[in-house]
């Protein structure tokens, strides 16, 4: 059906008819409008101050201030409110505290994790941990650029690239950059498997540098 000839399309921006307030879009132009209603007769702060309302909210609260925050009842629910956050933020840092003592203090819980650390790394020193953390980050970097410059799309909860030789194990056998990064070694996972799969191998040292001597 045609527009009527006297037909006048609202544009946007568009200007409150009541005040300097300018919208982008009508919901918010009809929303703001709602301030610029009546009060009704009799009508209190919505906040507990007891003084009359002076001006209506876009959310329908009614105030003694143009501005909610300058209401005196207001400013005191305000500061009980962050007076207790505060109260149960600490509550909850002592008890995180008292946690933290608690665990670092149980022989059982420090043996515990003293052993799973020597089972996953061994006896290694402190700068042979050191050095392997910077291995596999220059490797990690280079095999995601791997994956990235073969078209694939890599996201924490999408797809992951891979190490069938574990990048823990290429360092103790003391292979180059490029040997772990090779292809052959390189493979796309859902990130779900790949999280599943661990550390563990899928291949091993022999087969690697076969398939890298042979430019498979």
């Amino acid at each position: 059906m045609p527009a009527p000839t006297d037909y006048i399309k609202i544009q946007y921006p568009r200007q409150c008819e009541h005040c300097d307030y300018v919208s982008n879009n009508p919901q918010m132009y009809h929303y703001h409008k709602r301030i610029h209603e009546p009060i009704p007769n009799g009508q209190l702060c919505n906040h507990g101050c007891g003084f009359p309302a002076q001006y209506r909210g876009t959310g329908g609260i009614y105030s003694c201030h143009q501005v909610s925050q300058h209401c005196p009842a207001y400013i005191k629910q305000h500061s009980e409110r962050v007076k207790q956050q505060w109260i149960n933020a600490t509550g909850r840092k002592e008890k995180t505290k008292e946690s933290l003592v608690d665990r670092l203090h149980n022989v059982e819980t420090v043996e515990k994790m003293k052993q799973t650390l020597k089972k996953k790394w061994g006896n290694f020193t402190p700068e042979q941990m050191k050095d392997f953390r910077h291995y596999a980050r220059r490797v990690r970097s280079r095999a995601q650029k791997w994956a990235k410059d073969q078209g694939y799309v890599l996201g924490q909860q999408t797809y992951h690239v891979d190490h069938k030789l574990s990048v823990r194990e290429a360092w103790l056998a003391r292979l180059s950059e490029e040997e772990v990064n090779h292809p052959f070694n390189l493979r796309i996972l859902e990130a779900k498997a790949n999280c599943s799969k661990g550390s563990k191998s899928t291949l091993t040292v022999d087969q690697l540098l076969l398939a890298v001597s042979l430019g498979a």
